[in-house]
C-alpha cells in the first residue's frame, strides 16, 4: 500500500498552465503520468480527488487531457453546489 505523503509529492495541485487565466468558480486540475509512467495511477489521482474534498469543492467534471499528458479534473469552488 503507498503511503499517502508519497503521492502527495507525485501530484502537483494549483500548478497553473502558463498562459491560462485565473480560476474564478471553477478549476481545472491536470493530473499528469508519474515520470516514466504512461498513465496516471490510482494513488496520483485519489490525491488530487481528496485535495478537492479537503478543499471543500465539488468535482463537477473529468475527462482525458486531449494532448495525452494526464486527466483533467473540473471543480466548482464556490456557488450552490459547493456553498
Amino acid at each position: 500500500m503507498t503511503d499517502e505523503r508519497d503521492v502527495e509529492r507525485e501530484v502537483s495541485h494549483a500548478e497553473p498552465v502558463p498562459g491560462s487565466p485565473d480560476p474564478e468558480r471553477y478549476y481545472a486540475e491536470l493530473v499528469s503520468p508519474v515520470a516514466g509512467e504512461g498513465a496516471v495511477s490510482v494513488p496520483a489521482l485519489q490525491e488530487a480527488m481528496n485535495h478537492g474534498a479537503r478543499s471543500s469543492w465539488r468535482l463537477v467534471g473529468l475527462m482525458n487531457e486531449p494532448g495525452g499528458a494526464g486527466i483533467i479534473l473540473v471543480w466548482d469552488q464556490a456557488g450552490f453546489i459547493s456553498g
